[in-house]
């Protein structure tokens, strides 16, 4: 259980002049046209439906190749506007499946980080602006319902995103240790199996519903044992 959100520690127009510096940083980036070109380069890369391409793209980077997917899925993870699973895929494909776990879980759980203290740093406004409030207000009851496990639940479940948990728990101001270990547990399994069925679609569709499946019927177990244990 987490209490109701209080207001956040910092006055709105500070927060609102975080996000808008943050913004303006970017947009000024976009101006110098080298960046201007690389963006444009890895965002073609990512779109692209030919995992070759953005493979390629990866393989010109060098050694920074690493560092520029882990940025991509900490941006993935605040902005989601690229399917997770095929960049999960294109990692482990263009750095096999030991050195593509750890680029993946890496950034995934940076991606989890950027995402909480976003949520606790702006709050309810932005996340109603990202998700939507209907949205926002289920994650945030079933937040308030189950907590760290709440967490722990949705990681393991490929077939819901994490990305509106990650923001209303910060927002919720969800204890971080908890919130944490709660992602970093849940992620870990989940990643694995990601890098090691990317080589087959189908596998990897029937193994994440799988998974799904199996943390469900958990879940409703868990909820039935403790409703019948109540009113015993």
């Amino acid at each position: 259980m987490i209490a109701a959100p209080p207001q956040p520690h910092l006055p709105a127009y500070l927060r609102w002049a975080v996000f808008a510096g943050v913004l303006a940083l970017f947009l000024t980036l976009g101006l110098i046209p080298d960046v201007r070109a690389f963006a444009h380069a890895g965002y073609a890369a990512l779109r692209s439906p030919d995992p070759a391409v953005m493979q390629a793209f990866v393989g010109s980077l060098g050694w920074a190749g690493p560092l520029a997917l882990m940025a991509a899925f900490v941006l993935q993870a605040v902005l989601p506007v690229i399917p997770a699973l095929v960049m999960i895929a294109v990692t482990a494909r263009a750095y096999g499946p030991v050195e593509g776990f750890l680029i993946v879980y890496t950034g995934t759980v940076l991606g989890a980080v950027a995402g909480y203290w976003l949520g606790r740093t702006v709050g309810n406004s932005l996340i109603r602006l990202l998700i939507g409030e209907s949205a926002r207000r289920k994650t945030y009851e079933f937040a308030e319902r189950n907590g760290a496990q709440g967490v722990l639940m949705v990681r393991l479940m490929p077939v819901l995103s994490a990305d509106a948990m990650n923001l209303v728990a910060g927002a919720a101001r969800m204890p971080f240790r908890q919130f944490m270990l709660a992602s970093a547990a849940g992620a870990l399994p989940v990643t694995a199996l990601v890098v090691w069925l990317s080589g087959d679609n189908a596998r990897l569709m029937w193994g994440l519903g799988g998974l799904s499946a199996v943390v469900a019927l958990l879940a409703l177990g868990r909820w039935w044992y403790t409703r019948h244990t109540r009113q015993a």
